[in-house]
C-alpha cells in the first residue's frame, strides 16, 4: 500500500470532511434545483468510483499518491501544474488533512462537476425540442469513466470541475465569482488551456461582426480593425501554456510563438507512439481526431477496464449519430458567453488531437469535450415553448 492510512489523523480529518461534503452536496444541489434523492443518488454513485480510484492509486495504479508522498511547498505555491498539485497536497497536510480527506474533497468536486451537468440537462429537456433526449443524456453524464476520471486527487478532476464551474457562471446569469474561480483552476492545474477561451471569444467576436446584419459595412471596417489591433495582446496569452511545451517561461514575438506551438505539435506526436495504446506518428488528422472520440473501440482487450471503455467509445459513437441526426441551429436564447465557450470547446477538440499520442490519455481528456457538445446540441435545438 502507497499511504499509510491506518491510523487517528486520517480518522478525525476523513470524518470532518466526510460531514462538511454532506452538507455542500445538499446546498448546492438545492441550488441547482435538484431533489434530495437526484442529490444523494449523484453523491453515492460518484463516490463509488471515487473509492474504485483510490484503491486503486493505493496499490500503485495512479498518480495521486505521489502528489501526496511527495508534497512540498515549493517556492511559489501558485506555479502551475506538478508544482501545484505537490504544493496544494502539502497545505492540505499541514492543516492535517490527510490521504483519505483529500480524496473525499475531490469527490466533492467531481460531484458538483456532475450536479451542473446534470441540472443544466434538466433545464434544457424542459423545452418540448428536447424531452425525448432527457434519459440518454441523463445516461451520458452518469458514465462510469466520467465518475472515474473526475475523482482522486488529479489535475484532471480539478480541470474537469473548472470546466464545468466556467460553464455554468457564463450560462445563464453571469456569476463574475464563479467566472474567476474557475478561470484561476485551469491557470494552476493545465494552464496551455486557457488561451483556447481566449481564441474562443474572439473567434465569436470576428463571427458576430461579419454576419451581423444590424451592423454597415463602414461599422464593421472599424470593428475589423480594433480586432486585428487586440490579435497580438491575444496571441501572447499562449505564453501561459508555455511552461508545459517550452524550457522557454515564454515568447515575445508572433513568429516565434507559432515556431514554439508548432514545434511542440510535431513532436508531441512521438512521445508515446511507440506505447500499446500509441496512436502513430504519421496517422493523419482526421484519424486522429477519430482516435480521440473513439478508441478503443474494439471489446477484444486485455483487460476489464479496456473492454469497459471500448463499449462506453461505442456508446459515444451511438450518441454521435444521434446527435448528427436531430442536429438544429437554432442561436436564439444563447447568450455570447455562453457561445463563446462553445467555440472555445470546439478549438479545443480541433487542436488537442495533434498533441496525444496516445489515446488512453484521451480516455480522461475527452471529457473537458463531449459533455458540451451535449449540451451545446440541447443548447441549439432549444424552442421557446416548456414542458412545463
Amino acid at each position: 500500500m502507497s499511504v499509510d492510512i491506518y491510523n487517528l489523523s486520517e480518522l478525525v480529518s476523513s470524518i470532518l470532511v466526510f460531514i462538511l461534503s454532506i452538507f455542500l452536496i445538499f446546498k448546492i444541489g438545492k441550488s441547482l434545483k435538484l431533489s434530495k434523492n437526484e442529490t444523494a443518488l449523484i453523491f453515492c454513485w460518484h463516490s463509488i468510483f471515487a473509492l474504485f480510484f483510490m484503491l486503486i492509486d493505493l496499490y500503485g495504479g495512479h498518480d495521486a499518491s505521489g502528489w501526496y508522498n511527495k508534497a512540498e511547498i515549493k517556492k511559489n505555491i501558485f506555479n502551475f501544474g506538478n508544482d501545484f498539485m505537490f504544493s496544494f497536497s502539502s497545505v492540505l497536510q499541514s492543516l492535517q488533512v490527510k490521504y483519505i480527506a483529500q480524496n473525499l474533497i475531490y469527490n466533492l468536486l467531481g460531484t458538483l462537476t456532475i450536479f451542473i451537468f446534470y441540472s443544466k440537462i434538466k433545464g434544457l429537456c424542459r423545452y418540448k425540442s428536447n424531452k425525448k433526449f432527457f434519459f440518454i443524456s441523463s445516461l451520458f453524464v452518469l458514465l462510469p469513466g466520467l465518475m472515474f476520471w473526475s475523482s482522486g486527487i488529479s489535475k484532471d478532476s480539478i480541470t474537469i470541475f473548472a470546466f464545468a464551474l466556467l460553464y455554468y457562471s457564463v450560462n445563464s446569469k453571469f456569476n463574475i465569482y464563479l467566472f474567476l474561480f474557475s478561470i484561476g483552476l485551469i491557470l494552476v492545474a493545465r494552464p496551455f488551456l486557457l488561451p483556447f477561451f481566449g481564441a474562443g471569444a474572439y473567434l465569436y467576436l470576428c463571427l458576430k461582426i461579419l454576419f451581423d446584419k444590424n451592423t454597415n459595412i463602414k461599422k464593421k471596417f472599424f470593428y475589423i480593425i480594433i480586432l486585428i489591433i487586440i490579435f497580438y495582446p491575444m496571441i501572447n496569452l499562449v505564453n501561459l501554456g508555455f511552461p508545459y511545451i517550452s524550457k522557454d517561461t515564454g515568447v515575445s514575438g508572433l513568429i516565434e510563438i507559432f515556431s514554439t506551438v508548432k514545434n511542440y505539435v510535431s513532436s508531441a506526436r512521438y512521445f508515446y507512439s511507440e506505447t500499446r495504446l500509441g496512436i502513430p506518428a504519421d496517422t493523419i488528422f482526421w484519424k486522429r481526431h477519430l482516435y480521440f472520440l473513439y478508441m478503443p473501440l474494439t471489446i477484444t482487450q486485455e483487460t476489464p477496464a479496456n473492454i469497459y471503455f471500448s463499449l462506453e467509445n461505442l456508446f459515444f459513437l451511438f450518441m454521435t449519430t444521434i446527435i448528427i441526426k436531430n442536429f438544429k441551429f437554432n442561436l436564439k436564447e444563447i447568450n455570447a458567453l455562453t457561445l463563446s465557450f462553445y467555440l472555445s470547446v470546439l478549438l479545443l477538440f480541433l487542436f488537442i488531437p495533434f498533441i496525444f499520442s496516445n489515446y488512453g490519455i484521451a480516455l480522461r481528456f475527452k471529457w473537458l469535450i463531449v459533455p458540451y457538445f451535449l449540451l451545446a446540441f440541447l443548447d441549439l435545438r432549444k424552442k421557446i415553448k416548456l414542458i412545463f
